[in-house]
């Protein structure tokens, strides 16, 4: 899995990571994907094309690399960490992953692109599809041990049944069947609707209340 952060020695280079990063996704929400160069890049990072290239080897090893650090923010956001593991975390980043859609629809819209194009094995597979399905069911595990879930549910089958809803959502956004003012909404409620059925009567009417 390829959806955690490599190691650094010093805070500087942490910096300097998160800056090239955070340039890539502001470079290609404003321009598209096939306009960043890595010459471009380094300039607007104020770093060397030599230090990028030694950093990332390929364009797409960057565009893999933003993506990665930008859903470790969007976990280590505090309205996401001060939810309980569980249910509530779960539904906590689905909403915070879809206000990031919201916020940057061009990025939203490249990254969704690159990933219906992709093949099985691509690794930007992996790194969106796999780990949010890894991250679905660690808080479905998580969930079940506290009693939220009915004990006979699958946690592996559910998890994946909740990424294809999330990225269904996603689907229907980026091929023009969905609104993005509607996209928050109809993530939560597509979560919801599968989670509902499968939840302890405490938590089902609380769910219930959070669809309508």
């Amino acid at each position: 899995m390829t959806s955690k952060r490599g190691p650094y020695s010093s805070q500087r280079q942490k910096d300097r990571q998160h800056r090239i990063l955070e340039c890539a996704r502001q470079a290609i929400t404003s321009n598209g994907y096939e306009a960043l160069t890595m010459k471009d890049l380094a300039a607007a990072s104020d770093v060397s094309v030599k230090t990028l290239y030694n950093l990332y080897s390929s364009k797409d090893e960057l565009l893999l690399a933003a993506v990665v650090d930008l859903l470790a923010d969007l976990a280590e956001q505090p309205e996401v960490q001060s939810t309980e593991p569980g249910v509530a975390r779960l539904l906590a980043n689905v909403q915070a992953t879809s206000r990031q859609v919201v916020a940057t629809p061009e990025y939203a819209d490249t990254m969704a692109r690159a990933l219906f194009q992709a093949g099985k094995d691509h690794r930007l597979v992996d790194v969106l599809l796999g780990a949010t399905r890894e991250g679905i069911q660690t808080q479905l595990e998580a969930a079940q041990q506290q009693g939220e879930l009915l004990p006979q549910v699958d946690i592996q089958k559910t998890a994946t049944l909740l990424t294809g809803h999330q990225w269904s959502v996603v689907l229907m956004w980026s091929k023009g069947l969905l609104n993005l003012e509607e996209f928050e909404q109809q993530a939560q409620r597509s979560q919801l609707q599968t989670l509902i059925p499968l939840c302890s009567d405490e938590i089902r009417a609380r769910l219930e209340s959070q669809l309508w």
